[in-house]
């Protein structure tokens, strides 16, 4: 982020965009053939964690990007988001300049010299995240059965149910346990994150 932007310039927002989902890709990618017998539910959860916002953040401390960044904040260090979204911005200008081959190679490098193993590894609890986000935010979050004509829907052992902040549903999850099915519709919450800035 520049401190002052002259005649023609532009923040890093729109680089950041495209870096971002330019490391969604790799991380796909990495996941994908690190894991072939995982199905889609725990694969979306390893590539949460490698393009996390904690990740990215800690990747780019490591780089030293700090050091390199414009800003009109004065406080130092500067917050760990303000490196991680520079990150973004960095791969999504690598991409501008070299093309989509190298600029992959590049990430998936990164990834895996900062811990990628360890970080796929890692399971995320986003039940814990989305609490945390509610106590802050003072919303009250709840799970329900999903309930479909009267009844519980459960179809052979798979639990489903309905995410709701404040009385209003905002995603669904299913799984083997409830357990499961309540981090689903957590995660899918997370993820998409627009409900967030409208008004419940």
């Amino acid at each position: 982020m520049m401190s002052e932007l002259q005649p023609g310039e532009q923040t890093n927002e729109r680089l950041e965009f495209l870096g971002d989902s330019i490391l969604g890709a790799v991380a796909a990618e990495l996941v994908f053939f690190r894991y072939p017998n995982q199905d889609e539910g725990p694969l979306t959860q390893k590539r949460s964690n490698l393009v996390s916002r904690k990740s990215l953040n800690r990747i780019g401390e490591a780089m030293g990007l700090g050091a390199h960044i414009q800003t009109n904040i004065t406080q130092r260090p500067l917050p760990s988001t303000v490196i991680g979204n520079a990150l973004e911005a960095l791969i999504g200008a690598i991409y501008l300049d070299h093309g989509y081959k190298k600029t992959r190679a590049l990430a998936s490098s990164m990834l895996v010299r900062y811990g990628a193993e360890e970080v796929m590894e890692a399971s995320a609890d986003f039940k814990s995240s989305l609490y945390h986000w509610a106590q802050v935010e003072g919303k009250v979050v709840r799970y329900e059965d999903k309930i479909v004509q009267g009844t519980h829907k459960q179809v052979q052992g798979v639990h489903e149910v309905v995410l709701v902040v404040d009385d209003r549903p905002v995603s669904e999850g299913s799984g083997s346990s409830k357990k499961e099915a309540e981090q689903e519709a957590a995660r899918v919450a997370l993820e998409r994150g627009e409900w967030r800035e409208k008004p419940l």
